[in-house]
C-alpha cells in the first residue's frame, strides 16, 4: 500500500502534537530551580571566598540533578540554548540571573547592608516561574507548528 505526502505530514504532524502534549514541565520545577538561584545569589553576595565556592558547587550538583530528575520524569530534555524562538525565554532567565547577582553583590559590597540582598531575591523566584512557563509554552507551539 502507497502513501502519499500529504499522509505522511498529517503523520509527523500529529507525532509533534503528541510530543507537545508531553511536554508537561512538573509544577515543582521552575520554584524550585528559581529558589536554588535565589540561594546561590544570596551566598555569592553575602559569602566569603569559601562560601562563594562551596555555593558555586551545590548550585551545579543541585541544577544536574535538578535536570536529570526532570529527563527522568518527563523523558524529555530540551537544551533552553538551543530550542529556537523559545531560547529568548532561556536567555532573559540568564540576565534575570545576572542583574540579580550584579545588584545583590554591589548592594552588600557598597553599602554592607543584608536586607536589600534578602529583599531581591523573591523577585528572581517569580521571574524564573514565569519565563520557565512562557519557556514552556512556545516550546509546546512551537512543536505544534512544526517550527
Amino acid at each position: 500500500m502507497e502513501r502519499n505526502a500529504a499522509d505522511d505530514l498529517t503523520i509527523i504532524a500529529e507525532a509533534r502534537a503528541a510530543v507537545a502534549e508531553r511536554y508537561i514541565t512538573p509544577w515543582w520545577y521552575h520554584p524550585v530551580l528559581g529558589v536554588m538561584i535565589a540561594v546561590y545569589v544570596t551566598a555569592f553576595a553575602l559569602g566569603g571566598t569559601v562560601v562563594k565556592l562551596v555555593a558555586a558547587a551545590v548550585f551545579v550538583l543541585a541544577a544536574t540533578r535538578l535536570a536529570s530528575t526532570y529527563r527522568r520524569i518527563t523523558g524529555v530534555w530540551i537544551n533552553g540554548l538551543e530550542a529556537g524562538r523559545a531560547s529568548r525565554w532561556s536567555k532573559l532567565v540568564g540576565l534575570v540571573m545576572a542583574v540579580d547577582l550584579a545588584g545583590s553583590w554591589g548592594l552588600h559590597f557598597t553599602t554592607g547592608l543584608v536586607w536589600p540582598v534578602l529583599v531581591l531575591q523573591p523577585f528572581a523566584v517569580v521571574a524564573v516561574v514565569l519565563m520557565g512557563r512562557r519557556f514552556d509554552e512556545a516550546v509546546r507551539e512551537q512543536l505544534r507548528s512544526g517550527v
